[in-house]
């Protein structure tokens, strides 16, 4: 089982929008996820319970509260027991004991961020909060940068700027794009299975359009992470 963790000191980053997106995508190639969530604000639950009202939620899939030290412990145990190809973290902000052990747990870290320069500044704390925390325990995991919410169309001057400060950084090459698709999920379910619904319907096949590009560029962001992982 590969950890792979989103972590941002910043609320608000798009770290559980890029875990969601994450889970949809190896769902929808079969692969079986264990989601561990540490926010105390428990949006994956959230995110469950929606899913399952709708009909948009994959069984291959399991939320653990991992909220606290004996919590992620159990967590871990029983998803390792029960042979999951994957585990995503949702870590809370800030630093902690528990944020601690995930980060030094993983096989993988992406550190979402938005393209403003106080999402920029937090970005770069957190990746060097991660290299820190690796070096003094004598780790090593990939570690990237994700660009969150960036428009599809033509980006601005400011933008720009703020992804020159972190091209020196290790990243995905493509953006997570602001797509209602992405924004919609919290309420809407799984993208693979909401696309299913919607093409089933003549009403929804343009807002369907939307969807098969979004699970397409999730679906790339899978295939990076897979591929550095040697999976």
């Amino acid at each position: 089982m590969k950890l792979i963790t989103c972590c941002s000191f910043k609320g608000g980053a798009g770290k559980t929008t890029a875990l969601m997106g994450l889970c949809s995508a190896f769902a929808a190639n079969g692969k079986t996820v264990a989601l561990f969530e540490a926010d105390e604000n428990r949006p994956l639950s959230t995110w469950m319970v929606n899913s399952v009202e709708g009909g948009t939620w994959d069984d291959r899939c399991t939320v653990f509260v991992a909220d606290e030290m004996s919590l992620l412990e159990e967590a871990y145990e029983q998803a390792e027991a029960r042979g999951f190809d994957y585990a995503l973290a949702d870590t809370h902000g800030g630093s902690s004991e528990l944020n601690n052990t995930i980060i030094a747990s993983s096989d993988f870290l992406l550190v979402p961020t938005m393209l403003t320069p106080l999402d920029i500044d937090e970005a770069l704390s957190t990746y060097r909060y991660i290299i820190e925390l690796l070096v003094a325990e004598n780790l090593h995991a990939q570690t990237a940068i994700l660009q969150q919410r960036v428009p599809v169309g033509r980006v601005t001057a400011s933008q720009r700027a703020a992804a020159e400060v972190l091209s020196a950084l290790p990243q995905f090459d493509a953006p997570m794009f602001e797509r209602d698709a992405f924004a919609a999920m919290k309420t809407r379910g799984m993208l693979h299975l909401t696309l299913a619904t919607m093409s089933s319907n003549p009403a929804l096949r343009l807002m369907a359009r939307n969807y098969e590009t979004a699970l397409a560029e999730i679906g790339v962001l899978g295939a990076f992470v897979a591929s550095k992982l040697g999976v």
